[in-house]
C-alpha cells in the first residue's frame, strides 16, 4: 500500500507542475497583452490591435480552460484513488492506521 500512496502523490505533483506551467504561461500572456493601467483610454490604433488579436486571445483562453478541466479531472481521479486506498486500509486494519499496528507489535 505504501507504494500506492507514493505513486499517487507523484501523480498529484505532476498535475501540480502542469497547473503551475499553465499559470506561468497565462501570466506571460497577461503581461504581454495588458500593458496599460485600467484608467488608460485606448487609442483607435490600440483598439484595432485588440481586434486583430481577438481570435488569438480567445484560442489561448479556451486552451487554458480546457487544460484546467483536464487537470481537475485528473485530480478528482487521484482523490478517488486515495479514498479507495484509505478504504482498503481501514478494512484491512480494522480502522487502525499502519502506525497503530506497528506500535502494537512492540
Amino acid at each position: 500500500m505504501n507504494w500506492e500512496i507514493r505513486n499517487l502523490f507523484s501523480e498529484i505533483e505532476i498535475v501540480k507542475e502542469k497547473i503551475n506551467d499553465a499559470v506561468t504561461s497565462f501570466g506571460w500572456f497577461e503581461d504581454e497583452y495588458f500593458i496599460h493601467e485600467p484608467s488608460h483610454v485606448l487609442s483607435m490604433n490600440e483598439v484595432k490591435i485588440h481586434g486583430y488579436k481577438y481570435h488569438e486571445h480567445r484560442i489561448q483562453i479556451a486552451q487554458l480552460c480546457d487544460l484546467m478541466h483536464i487537470y481537475i479531472e485528473r485530480l478528482d481521479k487521484q482523490i478517488q484513488e486515495f479514498k479507495e486506498i484509505e478504504k482498503a486500509s481501514s478494512a484491512k486494519f480494522g480502522d487502525r492506521t499502519d502506525n497503530a499496528k506497528i506500535n502494537n507489535n512492540r
